[in-house]
C-alpha cells in the first residue's frame, strides 16, 4: 500500500557542505524556548541533540600523543556569515581525520569528532591564508571551525525547522564529497566512489538512477537550477541523462516558481542553488544569507502555490564540508553493492557521514517536531529514495537495486496530522545583504567538478580544460563560452 496518500508532490532542495550544528545546533538551546512539541517516533529522547557550550575540540596535535589539551569550546555563533574561511577540507581521508583523529576508524573511537579543528589548522598552514601555528597549536583561523550560526543569522531555515520539522539524525551517506553524496541521493550508490575525483569524469558516475526509473513508468520528474550559463550538476554527473536537452525535465528556477503559481508541479522535483555565478549554496566561504534568501523563494513559491496542501517540500544538506558537528555518525551501513565491496581507498561503505540538516515541511506537519527514524537504521539521503520508492508504489523490479535504499527508513511518521493546518506561519527575510564572492579566487572542487564534467560531456580534455581556469572568473567564461548542449551526444 503507497505511503503518504495526501501528497501528490515532492519536492527536495540540497544545498551545499553544512553540518547539523553548523546550521541547526542552536536551533533549541538549551535553557531558551519554545522546546520542541513532539519528538518522533514518540519512544526516542524527549532532548534536541543540538549543541551544548561544553563542547569542545583540541587546538594541538600532541594531545593525540597523551599531552595535555589546549582546546576550543564551540562558539554561541559565527564571526561572519561568509565563515569558516578558508574552505574546509571534504575528501574522505580528511574526514576520517576530523572523525578519529590520527587512529583508524573503528565503532569504539578514542576520539570521536575531535579532529575538526587540527585538520582545519593543517589545512590553514598549508594555504598560509590565514594564521600559522605548529605541534603547540594553530594560528587563530581554525577555530572559525567551530562557529556555527545562530538562528538569527539564518532565521528562514531556522523558523521552517521549528515551524514544521527538523531531523537531528539525519547524516550524509559517505563521509567524504559532495559527489559521492549527491550520486547516493539520486541513484542510492556512489559506484564505489569515496572523493570527487582529482578530475571528476562522469562516466565513472554511470549508474541507473531516479530520474530513469521515474521516465520508464512514465511518471512526472523535473530538476529546475538556479542558473542559465551553468549547467545542472544532476545531469552532468550521469551520462544517462545527457539525452534530455533544457526544457525536457531541466529547467530554470523561474520556471518553478513559474510552475508553483500555476499548480503545475511535477511528481516529483528536484532543486539545485547556482554553484558560481552569484552563489546561494551555502558552500563555504560562499555567503549563507545567499542561501537563504533562496530557501525564502522556494517557501514562498510552494506556500503560496494552488499545490501546497499537496506538497511536502524537503531541505537537506549534501554533506557537511568539513564544518564541526558532535555527534559520531554510525557504523551498521548498508553495502549499496558489489562495486562498493570494497570501493575506492578500500572503503566498504559501512558506515555514513556526517550529521547535516534535514527539515520537512507541509501543512500536515506539527510546528515543533524533532524526528528521528522509527526504525534502528538511521536516516540518510537514500531515505528520499525509500520515500519516493513507496510513496509511488513503484515495484520493486523496477526499483534501484541498492542495499542501502532497501535497509532506509522513510520519513511517512512525520506526517502525523490527521487534517492539514490552515495556518501560514511568518518566516522572516534575512537582515543583512549578501557579500560579493571575489571573481579572482581560484574554483572550488565543486566548481572545478562541474568544468571538468562539462568539458567531458562535449569531448573536450577535462585535465587540460581544468588546468587552464584559474579564477572563477575564468570559469564563468568558460560556461558562457561553451553552453550546453540541447540534445548532447551520450559519449562512448
Amino acid at each position: 500500500m503507497a505511503i503518504l496518500p495526501q501528497i501528490k508532490h515532492v519536492i527536495v532542495v540540497m544545498l551545499e557542505n553544512r553540518s547539523f550544528d553548523n546550521i541547526c545546533g542552536w536551533l533549541y538551546k538549551p535553557g531558551t524556548t519554545p522546546l520542541p512539541s513532539q519528538f518522533l517516533p514518540p519512544s526516542s529522547a524527549k532532548e534536541y541533540d543540538g549543541l551544548k557550550s561544553p563542547y569542545f575540540n583540541p587546538v594541538n596535535p600532541l594531545y593525540f600523543k597523551g599531552q595535555s589539551a589546549k582546546t576550543v569550546r564551540v562558539f554561541d555563533q559565527a564571526a561572519s556569515t561568509t565563515d569558516p574561511d578558508p574552505d574546509p577540507q571534504e575528501t574522505f581521508s580528511n574526514v576520517t581525520y576530523q572523525l578519529f583523529g590520527p587512529e583508524a576508524p573503528s565503532a569504539n573511537a578514542t576520539w570521536p569528532n575531535l579532529g575538526f579543528v587540527v585538520n582545519y589548522a593543517n589545512h590553514v598552514n598549508a594555504t598560509s591564508r590565514n594564521g600559522h601555528g605548529d605541534e603547540d597549536g594553530p594560528g587563530p583561523a581554525p577555530v572559525k571551525i567551530m562557529e556555527p550560526f545562530s538562528p538569527a543569522q539564518l532565521p528562514v531555515i531556522s523558523a521552517l525547522a521549528t515551524n514544521f520539522a527538523v531531523s537531528d539524525r539525519y547524516f550524509c551517506s559517505v563521509p567524504s564529497q559532495t559527489w559521492p553524496n549527491r550520486s547516493f541521493v539520486h541513484a542510492g550508490t556512489s559506484n564505489g566512489n569515496v572523493n570527487n575525483g582529482h578530475i571528476p569524469n562522469p562516466f565513472d558516475w554511470d549508474v541507473r538512477n531516479i530520474f530513469n526509473v521515474l521516465q520508464d513508468l512514465g511518471m512526472d520528474w523535473r530538476v529546475y537550477s538556479d542558473t542559465d550559463v551553468v549547467p545542472p550538476l544532476t545531469r552532468l554527473m550521469f551520462p544517462n541523462l545527457w539525452t534530455y536537452g533544457n526544457g525536457d525535465h531541466f529547467h530554470h528556477f523561474d520556471t518553478f516558481k513559474q510552475d508553483c503559481a500555476s499548480g503545475n508541479l511535477a511528481q516529483y522535483t528536484f532543486l539545485e542553488p547556482s554553484f558560481l555565478i552569484n552563489p546561494n549554496d551555502q558552500h563555504p566561504p560562499h555567503d549563507v544569507v545567499a542561501g537563504e534568501k533562496f530557501l525564502f523563494d522556494i517557501w514562498q513559491a510552494v506556500s503560496q502555490s494552488p499545490a501546497w496542501f499537496e506538497s511536502l517540500l524537503i531541505i537537506t544538506y549534501d554533506e557537511h564540508g568539513g564544518t564541526y558537528d558532535h555527534v559520531h555518525p554510525p557504523f551498521g551501513a548498508a553495502c549499496p553493492d558489489a562495486k562498493s565491496n570494497p570501493g575506492k581507498e578500500g572503503f566498504t561503505f559501512d558506515r555514513f557521514g556526517v550529521r547535516v540538516p534535514t527539515v520537512l515541511v507541509s501543512p500536515w506537519i506539527q510546528a515543533g517536531t524533532v524526528f528521528r527514524s522509527p526504525t534502528a537504521i538511521p536516516y540518510d539521503h537514500t531515505s528520499l529514495l525509500a520515500t519516493l520508492r513507496d510513496w509511488l508504489a513503484i515495484p520493486k523490479d523496477k526499483m534501484l537495486t541498492s542495499a542501502r535504499i532497501a535497509a532506509a527508513p522513510t520519513f511517512e511518521h512525520v506526517l502525523t496530522l490527521q487534517h492539514a493546518r490552515t495556518d501560514l506561519p511568518t518566516i522572516p527575510l534575512p537582515a543583512t545583504e549578501v557579500k560579493p564572492i571575489d571573481s579572482s579566487e581560484e574554483p572550488n572542487s565543486i566548481q572545478k567538478s562541474l568544468i571538468s564534467a562539462h568539458a567531458v560531456q562535449q569531448g573536450k580534455d577535462p585535465a587540460a580544460t581544468v588546468s587552464n581556469i584559474q579564477t572563477r572568473q575564468d570559469a564563468i567564461h568558460f560556461f558562457k563560452s561553451n553552453p550546453p548542449f540541447t540534445r548532447p551526444p551520450t559519449g562512448d
